[in-house]
């Protein structure tokens, strides 16, 4: 291989490593996620909200580095957090002008969905589903009844041992998995005021 190849190859794995860097993830790659518990993800937060997505835009960001993905939600129910009627979720990644920027992994939202998510603060001001995906959960209606579920977005989500080289303790996302939305919302609101004091937000 060329030289002047292999300079390419190094300055687009720079590039790449770069971004993930700047959007707070300390693994080398984006499919590469840590398994975060329900707790973390309280903790984590800065609001939790259910709601219907009313509509999604992509645009530059500030500086014009990176092109986000923007999800306009009509919030219906505030479980944390201060927020009004409406909450904007960013993802990275999207389409500008016949520019593309594709970030693998990360979460996506249709519109007239309705979603329960935890939402984690960017450094750049941005509302960004917690855990990489983790902190969206779908609402589904069947028969009159309104279940909830922990989607998958194409990450592979990993272990990372504890401090102390254990395994974190706590709520798994999964076991949350098609419980009632009353129950649901039950559960994330004996959560937050529990975790409240004890680290979270």
């Amino acid at each position: 291989m060329k030289l002047s190849r292999l300079r390419s190859l190094g300055m687009a794995r720079s590039a790449a490593l770069t971004v993930l860097l700047l959007l707070g993830t300390s693994l080398s790659w984006a499919t590469l996620v840590p398994r975060l518990t329900v707790e973390q993800m309280v903790d984590e937060s800065a609001s939790v909200v259910e709601g219907t997505v009313l509509r999604k835009w992509s645009e530059w960001d500030s500086a014009h580095q990176f092109i986000w993905t923007h999800y306009e939600i009509e919030v219906t129910d505030i479980l944390k957090g201060a927020v009004g009627s409406t909450v904007t979720v960013s993802e990275p990644g999207g389409e500008v002008g016949g520019t593309h920027m594709s970030i693998a992994s990360v979460p996506t939202y249709e519109l007239g969905e309705q979603v329960v998510i935890l939402l984690s603060p960017t450094e750049i001001g941005f509302f960004r589903t917690c855990g990489w995906g983790q902190g969206k959960f779908a609402v589904q209606s069947s028969g009159g009844q309104k279940t909830v579920s922990a989607p998958g977005f194409g990450a592979q989500i990993v272990d990372m041992p504890s401090k102390n080289g254990e395994k974190s303790v706590g709520t798994a996302r999964k076991s949350l998995d098609g419980l009632s939305l009353s129950d649901f919302k039950s559960r994330l609101r004996e959560l937050i005021q529990s975790r409240a004091g004890k680290g979270g937000r």
